[in-house]
C-alpha cells in the first residue's frame, strides 16, 4: 500500500514495517531520513528524539484477563490529572489494544511498566505451538520436545503495559487496523516531566508479575531457629517504619496499605506494604527502591535505617532483640508453667456430672438437637447450620467462595433468622449489601421494583451488620472483641471473618511467638470464643499456592485439599466443620458450577457428613450471578426462591431431620 502521505507530516520520522510490525531499514533507530512509504505492508512512527521526543503507553490488552485493566486506568488518571487525559493522542491498535502518544522534556528507552506471571494454561499453549513448529521443521519428535518444554519454561510473563521511547517505535495509522480514537499525530502535546511519571506509576501499579529483592549479603545462622532477619519479618511493624520515615498512609485496601512517598509528589500512592506476602513495592522511581521488586521487612529496615547496610542492619535488630539467643534456647529446657497448683483443694478442672450426664440422656433418646436445614435437600445430606460451630473454608483465589458463603448465611437469615457479624476485607459493604440484595430476589439491583429494594434492603440490613475495612486494619483480637461488643446490644448467631490472611499479625514487644505459633493461638481462641459466646465463627481461607499448581488429566486444576488449607493441617485440625469451595474458572463449559466439598463434620449426629471426592455439593450460578441453583442429580433447586414461596404460604420451617442415620451412608 502507498503510504507516502505521512511523510508531509513535519517534525516527525516515518519508517516502513512488514506485516510483523519489524522495521524494515536498517540503523533506522539513529538516522533521520524520508523512507519510501510507497510499496509496504505497514508504516511505524519513530519514537525519540528523531521526532521531537515522542513517546508512548503500549496497552496490550490481548492479556489482561480481568477485562477492567484499561477502564481502570482511566479512572486513575482521571481522579488525579482530569486535564491530562484530553492531552494525549489516542490510537487503537490492530488487536484491540491502545497506545498513548504525547511529547515529553525527558525520554528515555522502552520500559516495562506492568506484566503479569504466564498462566498455565497458556504455557500449554506455548508448549504445544513451539512443538507443533519444530515437527513441522525437523519431524524429530525428542528434540521438539526438548525445545517445546525450554520455550514454555521461559515463557514466565506476559507485558500488560510498555512504553516506546528512544530507540522504539510503534506502528500506526494509516496502517490497516490501527486508527486513532482521539485527536491524532498532527496534535501530539507535550506533558511536564511530573506528568509523565505519574502516568507511569500509575500504570506500575497493575504490575503483578513481582520478584523478591535478594541483596548479596546472607545472614549467619549460627543458632537453631529464627535469624535476626526472620523474627524481623515475623514481628516488623513495616507501616510505622515507613511513617517513622516520611512515608504517609493513605488507605488500607483488602490486605494492602497504601502508602505516598515523602517529599513532593502530585501522585495519589508511591507503594503499597501487603501484609500477607510481607512484600513492601513501590511504583516510582523517585526514592530509595527499586520500582517493580518487593522488599521483605528486613530489606526496608536495612535500607531506611542503615543505608543498605544489611551487616549493619543485622547487628542493630540483634541489638533490639530479634533474632534467637542463647538463654531463649535454655528456656526451651525449663519446665512449662501451669495454671493448677497440685497442692490446693480446687477441683473445678473436673467436668460437671449434670452436663454430660444430660448429653447421654437425650443421646440415649435420640432427641439431641439436630443441625438446621439448608433449604436443599441435596445440601442437607451434608451440611446442615449449627449453632457456635467453626467452620473453615479454604478455596483457591478467584473461585468466588465469598459469594458462596454469603449464600449460605443470606439461608441461613431467611430460614432461621440468623444474624450475622461480617468482616469483609477484600470488598466494600455497599458491594455485599448489593450481593446479598440480589440474592434475595434473585434479580440485579437495577431490575428491583421500588418496594422488592425496599423489602430486600430491610431484610438484609436487619440481620447482617459489616465491620468497616476502609480506615485501618485489625488483627484477630480486634475482631473477637468487636464481636463482643456487638452482642451486648443484638444477639448473633456467627461472624464471617473473610479472609483470614488480611488480618494483621501483630506481636507484643515480648513475644517470642513465631507466626506458625501465632496462628495456632489465634485459632485457638476462636474456638474458645465461639464456645464461650455461643456463637458460630465461619473463616474463609486461601489454599496454599502448591494447590494452584496442580492439574489433573483434564488440564484443570482438582479442588484443593484440607491439608492445603494455609497453615497446614494443624488449621483444619481446629475446625468443626471444614469447607472447600472450587470452581473450574478455565473450563468454557463448566465455570460457572461451583463446587462444595464437605471434608470434615465433627459432630455427624447432629446431620452432616463429608461429600464423595468426585460427588461434591453442585452450585449453579444464575444469570447475572444474582444467586445460585442446587444440582440435585439433574434437579435444581432455589433455595431462597422456595422460601419466598413458602413465606407467602405462612409455612413454618421445622428444624432439620436426617435423611440418613448416623450409621448410614448412601455411597
Amino acid at each position: 500500500m502507498d503510504f507516502s502521505a505521512v511523510n508531509q507530516i513535519e517534525g516527525l520520522q516515518f519508517i516502513p514495517v512488514d506485516k510483523t510490525k519489524k522495521p524494515i531499514p536498517a540503523n533506522w533507530q539513529k538516522t533521520a531520513k524520508q523512507y519510501d512509504l510507497s510499496n509496504v505492508e505497514g508504516v511505524g512512527l519513530v519514537c525519540g528524539t528523531l521526532s521531537g521526543n515522542v513517546q508512548a503507553i503500549d496497552f496490550d490488552l490481548k492479556y489482561d484477563i480481568t477485562g477492567k485493566l484499561y477502564e481502570h486506568f482511566k479512572r486513575l488518571v482521571n481522579e488525579n490529572f482530569p486535564d491530562l487525559l484530553k492531552r494525549m493522542v489516542v490510537q487503537k491498535t490492530k488487536n484491540g489494544g491502545f497506545h498513548w502518544i504525547f511529547r515529553c522534556d525527558t525520554v528515555e528507552g522502552n520500559l516495562k511498566l506492568a506484566s503479569r506471571f504466564t498462566s498455565e494454561t497458556e504455557k500449554q499453549a506455548t508448549y504445544k505451538a513451539t512443538y507443533d513448529l519444530e515437527i513441522d521443521k525437523h519431524g524429530d519428535k525428542e528434540k521438539a520436545e526438548l525445545i517445546a518444554s525450554k520455550a514454555a519454561k521461559n515463557d514466565k510473563v506476559r507485558v500488560l503495559i510498555e512504553t516506546r521511547g528512544e530507540g522504539g517505535q510503534i506502528v500506526c495509522w494509516p496502517t490497516d487496523g490501527y486508527e486513532f480514537i482521539y485527536q491524532d499525530v498532527t496534535t501530539i502535546q507535550t506533558i511536564s516531566i511530573e506528568e509523565k511519571e505519574f502516568l507511569f506509576n500509575i500504570a506500575r501499579q497493575f504490575h503483578t508479575a513481582i520478584e523478591e529483592f535478594k541483596p548479596i549479603y546472607k545472614e549467619k545462622k549460627q543458632l537453631k531457629g529464627l535469624t535476626t532477619f526472620e523474627d524481623y519479618n515475623d514481628r516488623a511493624d513495616v507501616v510505622k517504619l515507613l511513617e517513622d520515615n516520611g512515608w504517609s498512609k493513605i488507605k488500607t485496601k483488602g490486605q494492602k496499605v497504601l502508602l505516598k512517598r515523602p517529599g513532593q509528589t502530585a501522585a495519589a500512592t508511591s507503594g503499597n506494604y501487603d501484609y500477607e506476602r510481607k512484600w513492601f513495592t513501590v511504583f516510582t522511581t523517585s526514592t530509595e527502591f527499586e520500582p517493580q521488586k518487593a522488599y521483605l521487612p528486613y530489606a526496608v529496615y536495612a535500607i531506611l535505617e542503615c543505608g543498605g547496610d544489611y551487616k549493619e542492619a543485622a547487628k542493630k535488630l540483634y541489638d533490639l532483640g530479634y533474632g534467637e539467643r542463647l538463654e531463649a534456647q535454655k528456656e526451651i529446657n525449663q519446665k512449662t508453667p501451669s495454671k493448677v497448683n497440685p497442692y490446693d483443694d480446687d477441683f473445678s478442672f473436673v467436668s460437671d456430672e449434670k452436663e454430660y450426664k444430660e448429653y447421654l440422656t437425650k443421646a440415649r433418646a435420640g432427641t439431641l438437637p439436630q443441625g438446621l436445614t439448608t433449604g436443599s435437600k441435596e445440601m442437607d445430606r451434608f451440611f446442615v447450620f449449627k449453632e457456635a460451630t467453626f467452620v473453615i473454608i479454604n478455596g483457591l483465589d478467584n473461585v468466588g467462595k465469598t459469594a458462596v458463603i454469603m449464600f449460605l448465611a443470606l439461608i441461613s437469615a431467611c430460614y432461621h433468622n440468623w444474624n450475622w457479624i461480617m468482616f469483609c476485607a477484600e470488598n466494600s459493604t455497599g458491594f455485599c449489601i448489593r450481593r446479598l440484595m440480589e440474592f434475595y430476589w434473585n434479580k440485579p439491583l437495577k431490575k428491583m421494583n421500588d418496594l422488592e429494594y425496599k423489602e430486600a434492603y430491610n431484610f438484609v440490613t436487619n440481620h447482617f451488620t459489616f465491620i468497616n475495612t476502609d480506615d485501618d486494619l485489625f488483627n484477630y483480637k480486634d475482631i473477637l472483641n468487636m464481636v463482643k461488643k456487638l452482642l451486648k446490644k443484638k444477639k448473633y448467631h456467627s461472624v464471617l471473618i473473610d479472609p483470614y490472611n488480611a488480618l494483621k499479625i501483630e506481636f507484643t514487644a515480648s513475644s517470642r511467638l513465631n507466626t506458625h505459633e501465632y496462628h495456632y493461638e489465634a485459632l485457638s481462641e476462636m474456638q474458645q470464643f465461639k464456645k464461650k459466646n455461643k456463637i458460630c465463627i465461619y473463616l474463609n481461607t486461601h489454599a496454599v499456592t502448591e494447590a494452584g499448581r496442580m492439574t489433573n488429566k483434564d488440564g484443570n486444576i482438582p479442588a484443593p485439599r484440607k491439608s492445603h488449607v494455609e497453615g497446614g493441617g494443624k488449621v483444619a485440625n481446629k475446625a468443626d466443620d471444614f469447607l472447600t469451595i472450587h470452581r473450574h474458572i478455565q473450563d468454557p463449559e463448566n465455570w460457572m458450577k461451583t463446587e462444595l466439598h464437605v471434608r470434615k463434620i465433627k459432630e455427624t449426629e447432629s446431620g452432616g457428613q463429608h461429600t464423595p471426592e468426585k460427588n461434591p455439593i453442585r452450585l449453579v450460578m444464575m444469570k447475572g450471578g444474582c444467586g445460585f441453583t442446587v444440582d440435585g442429580e439433574g434437579l435444581f433447586s432455589n433455595p431462597i426462591e422456595q422460601w419466598h414461596q413458602r413465606n407467602k404460604q405462612g409455612q413454618i420451617f421445622p428444624d432439620f431431620n436426617p435423611i440418613t442415620s448416623p450409621d448410614e451412608d448412601p455411597f
